[in-house]
């Protein structure tokens, strides 16, 4: 069942329609909660949180091939609703398998090494920009699609994006860090 029949059999009332999204988005709606809250614990509360709303207002989804972006940007919302409530850390695990450490042969362990660092350079993003490296990253959404979730214009992503590279290079640089934050196509490839 593709997107589209999803939400019309929601609509009508189908509980197993809506597992089927359940199962379908939770594990990558989990992993952006997780990075944006910084624990399990709070993560699964985003997450059930997002479900429930999603659930309560199926029927305010008018353009049904948005659901993906609908669910992140539901998502989005209240995990830094629950991020500026707890003010809580943000986790460097899933970046950490993204960077490339220069000049290294055993790069599992200089990652591994590194994890303070990167943390606290993550910390140090504003959350817009925290917000577009995990949306881009992370959920490989487009910058288009980054827009709609953020309620934004695609050049104010694509600023966003182009800052937070450049300010966490900046702040890996300051800490005489040997990172190379890679190009997403260079991470995924």
């Amino acid at each position: 069942m593709d997107d589209i029949q999803m939400v019309e059999a929601i609509k009508a009332g189908d509980k197993e329609a809506f597992n089927q999204l359940y199962e379908e988005y939770s594990l990558r709606l989990y992993r952006t909660a997780y990075l944006i809250v910084g624990n399990s614990y709070d993560a699964e509360d985003v997450l059930q949180d997002t479900f429930i709303s999603a659930y309560k207002n199926m029927s305010d989804l008018k353009d049904h091939t948005k659901l993906k972006t609908w669910l992140y940007a539901i998502l989005k919302n209240r995990a830094y609703k629950k991020y500026n409530k707890n003010q809580r850390e943000f986790p460097e695990q899933d970046i950490l398998e993204k960077i490339e450490v220069k000049g290294t042969e055993n790069i599992k362990e200089d990652r591994f090494a590194l994890k303070d660092e990167i943390q606290i350079c993550l910390m140090k993003l504003k959350p817009k920009l925290r917000e577009v490296i995990v949306l881009y990253y992370y959920n490989d959404f487009t910058i288009a699609e980054i827009a709609q979730i953020c309620g934004s214009f695609q050049g104010t992503v694509k600023s966003r994006l182009y800052k937070a590279r450049k300010d966490l290079k900046r702040e890996l640089e300051k800490l005489n860090s040997d990172v190379v934050l890679p190009n997403r196509e260079e991470a995924n490839g």
